[in-house]
């Protein structure tokens, strides 16, 4: 069956239904006439919409014809049939206007030229409107807001509470001594200190005491003794390695910076020490014009600050024989120092009984930054690793362990305990306990819980640790 034979089986009756091309029928209703508009085909134009699709010729002459469903056949010059439409419909809306004026009435027509400049462009972008300075259309913005709360609000009431800070006021262990061991009690005298190796050593009498906290490895010790002799031991062959003579008096201080190691002594000297050499000293520092009571390399370790009793607080850069800076302020000795972890070239110490105030500097230009008197001698300062916060150590009369937020200075706990001024003060190497230690009537040692380390900083610590059976003589 061919395409053709097939279109009229399915339309048998179009081309009688259909008027042509050149007939328009009236309809009335109400009294009113209907023109009804044909589609402008006949039935001979029908019967080849079907079967031959090269009928252009006969679409070209009827320029109104159209398709099926009142669809308009396009013409080949789309750009003709455009500007022929365009003119029709220009045309009718001026018969329409001519209808709808009175008789008799003329208008004006005013015909306005505007001749564009030379180069300027008639046709352009143009840019949109100005914003309000200093508002940003973003989704977080009130206007756009579901909620009656403020941006702000909605973060305070979805983000979970911050845990409360809690620290325990007792100590977790507390190491008492007979009467044949004493902590003396002297405000010059540093005699505990806990090692990155997690061994903590203690001088009583004319013995130091090691307490392995962790594992069984260690490395060197120091020793000052009264005589100004400096001793370093082995501590896993218990072994003496070093006796070196210098100072003229007792070694009060001692601090390590890698393999050097600097002493402060009565004698008014400093020491730069490197046990691999074979000279006893390096350098010798004789700026101070007493006793040496605090010495603290800084971080970095380019920076040295050493504290005298009489009043004075320096710093050194690196081996320089002569101080870079005087820091002036304190009134009485200076024994407790400590660097900042957390700012570069940011130092706190504490004055004794006469002075009583807490102090942050600025070891560049020298500054003081701030000042707090704490109403009691300060023995010890330490920051710690991980937060802006500080713990400090006191003398009479209240003897306390206290721990301070920086820069606000706000106490966050006051640890008692001890009824004898806190002279001996370290930090162990997981950054969030340290040990106490007082002399006289008190001659105890005692462990805190004060800071809080990060998981990954935190070290595995057997709980066989502080026992008594594994003291070392």
């Amino acid at each position: 069956m061919s395409l053709e034979n097939k279109s009229h089986k399915l339309f048998p009756n179009f081309s009688t239904s259909m008027p042509s091309a050149e007939t328009s029928t009236n309809f009335s209703l109400s009294g009113k006439s209907l023109p009804i508009f044909t589609s402008g085909c006949s039935s001979t134009s029908m019967t080849s919409w079907g079967a031959n699709e090269n009928s252009n010729n006969t679409k070209d002459n009827n320029e109104g014809s159209y398709g099926d469903r009142f669809i308009p056949i396009r013409t080949g010059d789309m750009i003709s049939e455009f500007q022929r439409r365009a003119a029709t419909s220009t045309e009718e809306k001026s018969q329409k206007r001519k209808r709808e004026e009175p008789e008799g009435k003329k208008k004006d027509t005013h015909i306005f030229v505007y001749i564009i400049p030379k180069g300027n462009k008639f046709l352009k972008f143009h840019s949109s409107l100005p914003k309000r300075r200093g508002i940003l259309d973003t989704p977080f913005r009130n206007v756009y807001s579901t909620t009656p709360f403020s941006r702000q609000v909605e973060d305070l009431m979805t983000k979970p509470r911050k845990p409360t800070r809690t620290i325990n006021p007792l100590p977790y262990q507390m190491l008492a001594f007979c009467n044949e061991l004493m902590l003396k009690d002297d405000f010059y005298l540093n005699v505990v200190d806990w090692s990155t190796s997690n061994i903590l050593s203690l001088g009583l009498e004319s013995c130091v005491y090691l307490w392995n906290t962790g594992t069984s490895k260690g490395s060197q010790l120091a020793i000052g003794t009264a005589e100004g002799k400096l001793q370093i031991w082995d501590t896993q062959k218990l072994m003496k390695i070093r006796d070196c003579t210098s100072h003229s008096s007792r070694i009060g201080t001692l601090s390590w910076n890698g393999n050097l190691l600097t002493t402060g002594s009565a004698d008014r000297c400093i020491f730069h020490r490197d046990p691999r050499s074979p000279y006893d000293n390096i350098r010798v520092l004789t700026d101070h014009k007493s006793e040496i009571c605090g010495l603290k390399w800084n971080n970095e370790g380019n920076q040295l600050a050493s504290g005298g009793n009489a009043n004075e607080l320096f710093i050194w850069e690196g081996l320089n024989l002569s101080p870079i800076r005087k820091l002036d302020g304190h009134k009485a000795a200076v024994r407790a120092l400590s660097w900042s972890p957390h700012s570069r070239n940011l130092l706190v110490s504490g004055g004794g009984h006469l002075d009583r105030q807490i102090r942050f500097w600025n070891t560049l230009d020298s500054r003081c930054l701030a000042s707090y008197n704490s109403s009691i001698k300060v023995c010890n300062l330490q920051w710690s690793p991980t937060a802006n916060e500080i713990v400090s150590t006191h003398g009479w009369w209240k003897n306390d362990v206290i721990v301070w937020q920086y820069p606000s200075m706000e106490k966050i706990a006051t640890l008692k305990g001890h009824n004898y001024r806190v002279l001996y003060f370290s930090l162990s190497p997981n950054g969030e306990d340290i040990v106490t230690g007082a002399g006289g009537d008190d001659n105890t040692l005692r462990f805190w819980k004060v800071f809080n380390a990060p998981l990954s900083n935190k070290k595995k610590i057997t709980k066989s640790a502080f026992k008594l059976d594994g003291l070392i003589r």
